[in-house]
């Protein structure tokens, strides 16, 4: 596809970040990207260049995969390993059956999301991290009708869940993991995350950030 870039997003680097560095860099005049990646996640980041930001409304639509790390006992206030610890919980009852029971509810019901506080998502017209950075009151934060539309449990084990999940656009991971610790009479946190496909686009098709801004063959 035309002015598209597949990325591999690494860590510790918002996607904001990459659109800033792929426009100094290559000397776009437009760069955008089609799906927010939080800076601790990595994987695929669809990123639309001149003529091509015009394709990311209708990408950013697309379903995508993710390989998720999730820990039961601990859940904090940005419902990742990165925030705030605001409590702890007992994880010894959780087995694997009740785990698969309860996705499998989530999969097969309609599933209203609350995003995380410290999120992107806007409440008039202000991003919600932004108020939260502000140490402002958000009361009520609407929940959003998603689909988890596939998982496959890797492995469980110590507490750590691994899971690869398919999800329909505006799906939180972080949420997801939050919202099985309470269903499961505990508390989750999100410690890995990695979007392996968004749409049509594979990890397997994608750069890393850095090798596209060092390979000539990427240069126009």
């Amino acid at each position: 596809m035309d002015n598209i870039y597949i990325i591999d997003k690494p860590k510790n680097c918002t996607s904001h970040d990459v659109v800033q560095k792929i426009k100094r860099h290559f000397k776009y005049h437009k760069v955008g990207h089609a799906g927010t990646l939080d800076p601790n996640a990595t994987g695929v980041l669809i990123i639309g260049y001149n003529q091509g930001t015009k394709l990311l409304g209708s990408l950013i639509n697309n379903d995508k995969e993710y390989d998720a790390d999730i820990q039961f006992g601990i859940q904090t206030d940005t419902y990742d390993i990165t925030g705030e610890v605001v409590n702890r919980g007992s994880f010894t009852h959780i087995n694997l059956s009740l785990i698969q029971a309860t996705l499998n509810y989530f999969q097969n019901n309609p599933y209203y999301q609350t995003p995380p506080l410290f999120s992107a998502k806007k409440i008039n017209g202000q991003k919600l991290y932004q108020l939260a950075r502000n140490k402002q009151t958000i009361k009520n934060i609407p929940s959003t009708l998603v689909k988890l539309i596939d998982f496959k449990i890797t492995d469980f084990a110590n507490g750590i869940l691994k899971v690869k999940l398919t999800v329909s656009k505006g799906f939180y991971i972080r949420s997801l993991a939050n919202d099985l610790g309470a269903a499961l009479r505990s508390c989750a946190t999100l410690v890995e995350l990695r979007r392996t496909r968004s749409g049509p686009f594979n990890i397997a098709n994608s750069v890393p950030l850095d090798k596209l801004l060092n390979d000539n063959k990427y240069y126009e």
